[in-house]
């Protein structure tokens, strides 16, 4: 049984973790498999919307730390948690982040659904996703501090955007796990829903992702993600500048067309 599930339906990739006997905890399958996927999503117009979730009741533990330090047992060759040659750690974690910042600068939507624990480096897959959908009873944990380990994932950035430099720093030094109901007051989710109803919620918003306007909504994430960065009348410039190229896509002539018209538009992703 393949370790990563990957399905594809009415323009949504549905990238699975499928490791539920290890709470999905990401080995260099995952990691290979993730960054092919996101290699293909980013060159392939029909694909208009990603989604990251877990199987059997999880989304993930973190990284694998069973085997993937230490391998070559037997005479076999080491690998690092991303299946490549062992290399000294800092090298190995530069290839954990760009796969990481390539998911969070993907040009299209990203939606994370995400049900039991989401643990260390898979908190940053999800928070590196644009929409976070959680079930009742999804935990968040920043564990690395309990392994006498620093951030990575993207955390140290994603967090405190997330849930402000304050609570992220509770996080992150005491490593404690935080529930749904507390994620969701603290600004790190968009809605929790009851997790018998999650998948299928979670398949609902990654179709409407999937047929809305995808240059715009490349144009709109860009805006939005730099927007810490710029100041006031850098972001109305960059404004003016997206629109000019939103007003030139075949979507906003059916977005106008159809409210003329009084119906839903049909958009094509460009």
């Amino acid at each position: 049984m393949s370790d990563t599930l990957i399905e594809r339906f009415d323009g949504v990739v549905k990238v699975t973790f499928n490791r539920p006997e290890k709470k999905n905890a990401l080995n260099a399958n995952n990691w290979r498999d993730l960054e092919h996927v996101l290699d293909e999503v980013s060159k392939n117009p029909a694909d208009r919307a990603l989604v990251l979730t877990g199987a059997g009741g999880a989304f993930s533990a973190g990284a694998d730390l069973s085997g993937g330090l230490s391998g070559g047992a037997n005479g076999a060759k080491q690998t690092g948690l991303t299946g490549r040659e062992t290399q000294p750690i800092l090298h190995e974690m530069r290839a954990v982040g760009e796969i990481v910042s390539r998911l969070q600068r993907l040009p299209k939507p990203t939606l994370a659904v995400v049900d039991g624990v989401a643990v260390g480096v898979a908190l940053g897959l999800v928070l590196a996703c644009d929409l976070i959908l959680a079930s009742d009873r999804a935990r968040f944990s920043e564990i690395f501090v309990k392994r006498g380990l620093a951030l990575d994932g993207g955390t140290s950035w994603t967090l405190p955007r997330a849930v402000g430099v304050r609570r992220a720093k509770q996080l992150a030094f005491f490593g404690d796990p935080i529930d749904a109901a507390t994620a969701m007051e603290w600004g790190l989710l968009n809605e929790i829903v009851p997790a018998e109803q999650l998948q299928q919620e979670g398949d609902r918003w990654a179709r409407r992702l999937a047929s809305s306007p995808t240059t715009a909504l490349s144009l709109i994430k860009r805006l939005i993600d730099h927007s810490s960065q710029a100041s006031f009348e850098q972001a109305v410039e960059d404004e003016a500048r997206a629109q000019h190229i939103a007003f030139t896509t075949k979507d906003m002539h059916e977005g106008i067309a159809a409210f003329r018209e009084r119906r839903d538009p049909v958009f094509i992703g460009f």
